[in-house]
């Protein structure tokens, strides 16, 4: 064969071609392919060697941390860290529980951090602080049956529910140690117990208490009556972790303040988004309305102030009168008491009485009993009463009774009808008769001048000697 042919060159050149192509296209594929396992590589050892962070919190802190009905962590503070963890590049996980647990489970560091609660002097004693993400209020709140209740006398005695090993609980005992504090695991039992009349008085975060009560069918039964402290959500870890201390400081940083106000807003604002077509449909619908507020402003007026005049005649008599007998507090009846005394024309008698050994009611049969004993016995006294008596309950089971123009033997009959009613009235509640008496004091005065706590005193004396008689007794004194 002749090798040297135009024909048998061109042969031999197109297969060169070919072989070259084909191993420039392997040596491309081999190329890509490493450069793949490279990449796989290293995002399996970036994956590997992620920063894995356990944060606990409490289980039912609404809207700062909970659990939902799914199980899963939600809350303020569990999407803070969750951007944390998204800035940061880090893994983490939510360990929600009730609050004592929770600080527990960072102290023996099966949890490297505290998602945020508030400074005090014996944290600060085991954790290190880092600056504050969100603020709090804290108040004092009163259920509708505390209504007229003098705020700083009742945290003097009253009953309060508080979170156990809170800062509330620790504020509280600090700052009013007579209150008697009933502790709860955490805000959503305590807040179950309120709405079930267990406790009428709780201390709780004002943004907590409003997402629950808000989210309940009675939003409007507990109100707050005093402010008690502001302070900020602090992130914070086991004492002497100076590395990771600084490692969130700098993580928190990378943290935008957009993203931390939208997060926030989330949780405790609320924005509407109007569609674009309803803003002519607004306009036009204001024009309405404002048109006939006109043609009807007189008569809105009217209505309004009438409104106002019956609120204020409302809200005068809730002031006045006990909430549970709906007879007048002790407020209204010193005064009442203090103007008669400045002007007595007639002749004054005042009857000064309570109920005997009634805090073995409460200890055996439990408040509600003695509220229902209470309430029938208040029924049973103002049948002997005459219609101008000013009847009022002073105390827990202490009453007093104010009456003008008697004489003093119409005085002292009054006083043993008004204390034998009582001896001779049974009380059923579940089928069981409970039988009560009272010691009563009563004293009548004739003087124009006299002094109104001369003559409660005067009266408390007479029902502590009654006491001392025996109970079930009174005794009457003429001034």
């Amino acid at each position: 064969m002749n090798l040297n042919l135009p024909g048998y060159r061109r042969l031999r050149h197109i297969c060169l071609v070919k072989k070259s192509l084909f191993f420039f296209a392997l040596f491309s594929y081999l190329l890509a392919t490493s450069a793949s396992a490279s990449e796989n590589g290293q995002d399996i050892k970036s994956t590997k060697h992620k920063k894995q962070l356990t944060i606990a919190n409490s289980k039912a802190w609404k809207p700062f941390s909970y659990i939902d009905a799914n199980g899963e962590p939600q809350g303020l503070l569990i999407d803070i860290w969750k951007e944390y963890a998204r800035v940061n590049n880090v893994e983490v996980s939510f360990v929600l529980t009730d609050w004592n647990e929770s600080l527990q489970a960072v102290k023996s560091k099966e949890a490297d951090i505290h998602a945020g609660l508030l400074w005090s002097e014996h944290r600060e004693t085991y954790l290190d602080f880092l600056p504050g993400i969100v603020e709090i209020d804290t108040q004092l709140f009163f259920s509708s049956k505390l209504w007229g209740t003098d705020v700083d006398s009742y945290l003097e005695s009253g009953r309060v529910g508080v979170v156990s090993a809170g800062y509330e609980e620790t504020y509280m005992m600090q700052h009013y140690p007579k209150v008697k504090l009933i502790a709860f695991g955490n805000n959503e039992l305590m807040l179950k117990s309120a709405f079930s009349g267990e406790i009428h008085a709780f201390v709780a975060d004002f943004q907590v208490a409003n997402f629950y009560l808000y989210t309940s069918q009675r939003p409007n039964q507990f109100s707050p009556v005093k402010h008690l402290y502001s302070g900020l959500i602090r992130p914070a870890l086991p004492e002497g972790h100076n590395q990771l201390r600084l490692e969130l400081q700098n993580g928190f940083k990378r943290i935008s303040a957009v993203d931390l106000e939208r997060i926030q807003r989330k949780w405790i604002h609320v924005e509407t988004v109007y569609p674009k077509y309803l803003l002519p449909m607004f306009i036009a619908l204001i024009l309405l309305l404002t048109a006939a507020y006109i043609f009807h402003l007189r008569r809105a007026v009217a209505q309004r102030t009438h409104d106002l005049n019956q609120l204020n005649i409302e809200l005068q008599r809730l002031a006045s009168i006990d909430a549970m007998t709906d007879i007048y507090n002790r407020r209204y009846f010193i005064e009442l008491l203090q103007q008669a005394c400045d002007d007595n024309q007639t002749g004054l008698f005042l009857l000064l009485f309570d109920i005997d050994r009634f805090k073995l009611i409460n200890d055996n049969f439990g408040h509600s009993v003695g509220d229902f004993i209470i309430c029938e016995m208040v029924k049973t006294i103002k049948r002997q009463l005459p219609p101008e008596a000013v009847f009022a309950r002073i105390g827990g089971e202490e009453f007093c009774v104010l009456i003008q123009g008697l004489t003093a033997e119409q005085s002292q009959e009054l006083a043993k009808r008004v204390q034998s009613s009582v001896t001779n009235s049974h009380y059923c509640h579940d089928n069981i008769n409970h039988a009560i008496s009272i010691s009563l004091g009563a004293v009548y005065s004739e003087d124009v001048y006299i002094d109104h706590q001369f003559l409660i005193n005067r009266a408390d004396h007479l029902m502590y000697t009654a006491k001392s008689m025996g109970r079930d007794c009174y005794q009457f004194n003429k001034l």
